[in-house]
């Protein structure tokens, strides 16, 4: 236990005063800042885009068409029928679009002319001319056509889980934001377990460690110094998070708030809320350690077989796939955790700490597929530990050609 905290304080206090490790830290938590004002920024130009016009119509038919279109969209001005519609015209009310409206036999027709088409939002221009459409093809009033298309639509939820619309969006966007969280931590801190087990190989200084340390406390401390700054940094990035995402509630009003508001998925301040319950966040908190342990702990063995930093690339490929499908997985998790594929492979280590906290973060998940899912990882994270406290016991002190096959099948089979 001496050697273990030795090495572990040791290695942890030279991972936190390491440059990579302060400048990853810092360029996360700015990505994290970016993430939250981006949004912002950018939303009063997204939401205008394509949406400011300029009405080209008669007289009767644009004081028609105005009030309809001015509950979703922009009128900058309206110009009489005929007039020539051109980019000084745009220029001249600074609209994005012209919409030449005219009078048919089957009601209206209406001619969108914009700078660039792909902005125009058609579909609602279509929504909002369809009253006026529908009168001039009926030739009803429109107080008649306002209480035809006036239904009353409600949604109502049959899940307990959420009883709006609203916090099943925020919970889908929290558990969005939670699950990139642990695919990067997982990815870049089982990165740096794989890198610092291969210098400490390649430069020698693994031969001095193991004639005074036991190698599966070296290994185990190597591991539990990844995950420990991996909790460091989720910590930093989710305190941040809800520092933005409190302050920025009530920073706006209006259409342009709303939009920003919308268009963040990133936004933790429901953590404070009942969005994300405590079972929910306790669950990606061991779901969390169980993946980075169980990774980490086989990307350490297997770095203890190369002889050269270069082979790291070819030998980390393979391995990060299956954290690469848990990863896609758990957003399809989030849209329709009821799916056989998610289920089963809510269960599978690797892939389940990924998948089945998304199903528990937007559904109701019962308790025994939990309790089974959390058994199937740790009795995982037993065998991979085995496996690579065979692999690291050897290979640390394996040196020349890289081992074969063969070779590493002797090694998993001796028993010591």
């Amino acid at each position: 236990m001496n050697d273990f905290i030795t090495v572990y304080s040791g290695d942890l206090m030279r991972r936190i005063k390491s440059r990579p490790f302060l400048v990853g830290l810092i360029l996360g938590t700015l990505a994290i800042v970016g993430l939250f004002k981006l949004p912002t920024i950018l939303a009063p130009t997204i939401v205008s885009q394509g949406t400011r016009l300029v009405i080209v119509a008669d007289a009767p038919l644009a004081a028609q068409a105005r009030p309809l279109l001015a509950r979703t969209l922009t009128v900058k001005g309206v110009v009489p029928a005929g007039t020539a519609v051109n980019r000084a015209l745009l220029q001249r009310f600074d609209a994005d679009c012209a919409i030449s409206i005219s009078e048919v036999k089957s009601g209206i027709h209406v001619t969108i002319f914009a700078k660039n088409p792909t902005s125009v939002p058609s579909g609602r221009v279509r929504a909002a001319l369809l009253p006026l459409q529908v009168q001039h093809a009926t030739h009803l009033s429109s107080a008649q056509i306002a209480a035809a298309l006036g239904a009353n639509i409600e949604v109502r939820s049959l899940s307990s889980k959420f009883q709006s619309v609203d916090q099943a969006q925020a919970a889908q966007g929290l558990a969005m934001t939670l699950v990139v969280f642990l695919y990067i931590l997982v990815i870049v801190n089982s990165q740096f377990v794989m890198s610092a087990v291969a210098e400490e190989k390649t430069s020698r200084i693994a031969e001095l460690l193991i004639a005074s340390v036991d190698p599966m406390v070296l290994l185990a401390a190597k591991v539990l110094v990844g995950a420990t700054l991996s909790v460091l940094q989720l910590l930093v990035w989710v305190a941040i998070g809800i520092a933005l995402g409190s302050g920025g509630g009530t920073a706006g009003a209006g259409a342009g708030a709303a939009a920003s508001a919308s268009m963040n998925p990133f936004s933790l301040t429901g953590l404070l809320g009942n969005t994300l319950s405590p079972e929910v966040i306790a669950a990606f908190g061991v779901f969390f350690i169980l993946g980075f342990l169980q990774i980490s702990t086989v990307f350490a063995g297997v770095a203890s077989l190369i002889n050269r930093t270069e082979d790291l690339g070819s030998i980390s490929g393979p391995m990060v796939i299956p954290t690469i499908a848990g990863y896609f997985i758990g957003f399809l998790a989030i849209n329709a955790p009821t799916l056989p594929l998610v289920t089963v492979t809510s269960f599978i280590p690797l892939l389940s700490p990924f998948v089945m906290f998304a199903r528990m973060a937007v559904s109701h998940v019962p308790l025994w597929q939990i309790g089974t899912s959390v058994a199937l990882n740790v009795l995982a994270l037993w065998g991979f530990t085995w496996f690579a406290g065979k692999l690291y016991r050897v290979g640390m002190m394996l040196y020349g050609r890289p081992p074969k096959f063969a070779q590493v099948w002797e090694i998993l089979r001796s028993p010591s």
